[in-house]
């Protein structure tokens, strides 16, 4: 009798468990959208009336929120969405997961999309627009030259980095006799080919200049020191911890982080103590891309650098 009541509530669990998950559903429409595209989220299947989380996984694994959403009547919700909440024109092309998770009945679903690259204006036969450093090391100064643009004319400047996003520099102003210069310096950007495109906001006429860019070291290290970063892989939303040692004593140290894609980014800085050591705690959050990665740690007054390899996870 009491295997029985229990073999009875266990189905019953199951069966709650599955209505509980399986019922809802979310759907991105178009499935294949160019750069720049409206995807639009269409959910059911959950609570009416409920409040819906949406965030977005991107290719490289970081995590973004898209909307809090209420769903009607029926549990449904549709959203339009325009993936491109991080200043840039065009997002990077690759898969991109949605979730929306239901705040209520805690339903969880999923929908993916492939992102492909955006169509953009041909360049244009009648401008020029050129650099004479076709490639140049992380830190390089590139110039760039155009002509045959309307006098006067405001041009606008963007660049398409090598996973295919393409971030809005600004404008320049072509000159009397429509040509204009543009300096573009390359630091900590991820290393690959690189165009930038200018484009006349009057004349409509297009200059596109490719350039590749190369691994660069933009310290000169004078000796080594240790660097060590554990655990040596975490996932997202977690902590490690840097200890260092051998460095001068007082003196301040700055650490960054060269990602996969070999761009750095500044992580920050410290003093050392008076035994030529240090230790720090730094936390990943879901917007750090996955991927192993390499921490420096550089002595700015002793010139003393070292390394350590870490490995970030996607978080669950």
């Amino acid at each position: 009798m009491a295997s029985c009541f229990a073999g009875s509530l266990m189905l019953l669990f199951l069966l709650w468990s599955w209505s509980s998950y399986a019922s809802a559903s979310l759907s991105a429409t178009p499935s294949n959208p160019r750069q720049n595209d409206t995807v639009t989220l269409v959910g059911s299947g959950f609570t009416p009336g409920e409040r819906v989380s949406v965030w977005i996984t991107y290719p490289d694994y970081t995590v973004y929120a898209v909307a809090e959403v209420v769903t009607n009547d029926d549990g449904s919700f549709s959203h339009p969405y325009l993936p491109d909440f991080l200043g840039a024109s065009f997002t990077p092309t690759g898969r991109y997961t949605y979730t929306a998770f239901g705040q209520q009945s805690g339903r969880e679903v999923y929908a993916s999309i492939n992102v492909d690259i955006g169509q953009g204006a041909p360049p244009s036969q009648a401008v020029s627009f050129t650099t004479e450093t076709r490639q140049g090391h992380q830190g390089a100064t590139f110039v760039f030259r155009g002509s045959g643009y309307a006098p006067g004319e405001t041009v606008a400047i963007w660049l398409r980095y090598p996973d295919n996003r393409v971030n809005d520099l600004g404008h320049t102003t072509a000159g009397s006799g429509g040509v204009f210069e543009y300096v573009l310096r390359m630091g900590g950007a991820p290393v690959g080919n690189y165009a930038l495109t200018a484009y006349g906001m009057h004349s409509a006429s297009t200059g596109i200049a490719a350039f590749q860019l190369l691994p660069g070291d933009q310290t000169r290290a004078l000796g080594s020191a240790t660097l060590n970063a554990g655990p040596s892989s975490s996932t997202q939303r977690s902590y490690l911890t840097f200890s260092g040692a051998g460095f001068q004593p007082g003196e301040v140290v700055t650490i960054w982080t060269t990602l996969s894609d070999l761009s750095t980014r500044w992580v920050g800085d410290l003093a050392v103590n008076s035994d030529g050591t240090f230790q720090a705690n730094l936390y990943t959050n879901e917007r750090d891309p996955a991927g192993t990665r390499v921490y420096t740690a550089f002595g700015n007054r002793s010139g003393l650098r070292a390394t350590a390899n870490y490995t970030v996870v996607p978080g669950k």
